[in-house]
């Protein structure tokens, strides 16, 4: 969206209020996102009045589940639009406020800049590799809005990630709802891999969203057959619940032994992989006996890090609908003693890394601190290395850091 905007002349302003064009991407996956994109769309209306001239835009995931909705309850909206077209976002802004497109009055060299304009200086980007999905939770609402699951095709994603290196990007995180379904077959991921391990200036290369199956299981048998090695050590792999019995209400297969055979595999295949998973509680019908599960599941498996999530029932999802929903407070209650269980075991290992050497990759440099990320760190999810500012560095720099000390999540350290 952003490239695209660009591309049509737009320059971010220095602050909202100074804005003509206040962009708010939307998200509708659960209630809490719902009500956050109301009241945000609230709290610009209040702005857009001390700025006459200003237009708000919505988009996203809201704009596109509720668009009938936007149009008659939100008159505050001067335009919105939906996920599928946020790589139009210059022109369509542009054309429905009469706008001259920038392209039309640039040089064939100008129109060249806009990709190096936005991300010069970023040591990562997330690449998207598929859209929609066809899996059918019971608790999710992403295939209403997203549709199916849809391939982006291999040529377009090199291309991207070509023109991301030539700014200076180093890793490219590679994000769907579905990743492990891209091509139809596992062997059509690896080549994916494969042929990323082509953009010379790419250090590392990430998989995320892998859904804990079949095709994970055949991705990472594949990858001892292969030579790829800016692949990062790192899984992630959601399996949303650790009961059978919960997992089947959520329309989900597997389970918590299959899961757990699934993230030994990725660590015997990727050494010192560490594995990112996350847990739904709350879903109808669930037990304190399913809550000892995953707690079990927890102290088996060991994920390095987890995100847990509240269940929402969701408007026209088969869980919506399902009795013996469970109160928030007791969900909340679950939430946080699994959140404790975890925390104690990722104590003693923040503890275990300190005097352990990682290669680290510079996300951003600072007066007084470089702040970096271990290969097994994903960005913006997981924690980051403080490292005191000794010696000149540059964002997607690679350097060898022994680790001295830890926070909750984040870790300080040394160059070596």
């Amino acid at each position: 969206m952003e490239r695209s905007l660009s591309g049509e002349g737009f320059t971010r302003s220095e602050t909202v209020e100074t804005a003509d064009f206040h962009l708010i991407n939307s998200c509708a996956f659960i209630e809490d996102a719902k009500m956050e994109t109301i009241r945000t769309v609230l709290d610009a209306a209040k702005i857009k009045k001390k700025h006459k001239n200003q237009k708000l835009v919505l988009v996203g995931c809201f704009s596109e589940r509720y668009a009938d909705n936007v149009r008659s309850d939100l008159p505050e909206v001067d335009f919105s639009f939906g996920t599928g077209r946020y790589h139009e976002a210059g022109t369509l802004i542009g054309s429905k406020f009469g706008l001259q497109s920038a392209s039309e009055t640039r040089s064939d060299t100008e129109n060249l800049s806009p990709l190096f304009a936005i991300v010069k200086g970023a040591s990562f980007a997330p690449v998207k590799i598929s859209d929609g999905c066809d899996r059918g939770c019971s608790f999710c609402a992403i295939p209403i809005f997203r549709g199916k699951f849809r391939d982006i095709p291999l040529q377009t994603i090199l291309t991207e990630c070509r023109d991301l290196a030539a700014t200076g990007v180093r890793e490219v995180c590679l994000v769907s709802q579905d990743s492990n379904s891209y091509g139809g077959k596992p062997e059509a991921f690896l080549d994916l891999l494969e042929a990323l391990h082509e953009v010379d200036d790419l250090h590392w290369i990430r998989m995320l969203y892998m859904y804990p199956d079949g095709k994970t299981e055949a991705i990472l048998k594949g990858l001892q057959n292969r030579k790829l090695p800016k692949l990062v050590p790192y899984l992630e792999s959601p399996v949303q619940h650790a009961s059978t019995r919960m997992l089947r209400a959520m329309r989900r297969i597997g389970d918590r032994q299959r899961f757990k055979e699934i993230f030994d595999l990725a660590r015997n295949v990727m050494p010192g992989s560490e594995v990112r998973t996350s847990i739904l509680l709350g879903f109808p019908g669930e037990t304190e006996a399913d809550v000892e599960e995953v707690l079990a599941f927890i102290e088996e498996s060991r994920p390095e890090k987890l995100a847990l999530f509240s269940y929402s029932p969701e408007e026209g999802t088969p869980g919506a609908h399902l009795a013996d929903q469970v109160p928030i407070e007791i969900t909340r209650e679950r939430v946080n003693r699994v959140r404790n269980a975890f925390l104690l075991q990722h104590a003693n290992r923040q503890r275990d890394l300190v005097g352990q050497t990682f290669r680290c990759m510079v996300d951003e440099t600072q007066d007084q601190e470089i702040i970096a990320r271990r290969a097994q760190d994903a960005p913006e999810a997981d924690g980051v290395v403080y490292l005191p500012n000794s010696r000149l560095l540059s964002p997607g720099d690679l350097v060898n850091v022994q680790i001295t000390g830890f926070a909750e999540f984040d870790l300080t350290g040394v160059i070596v």
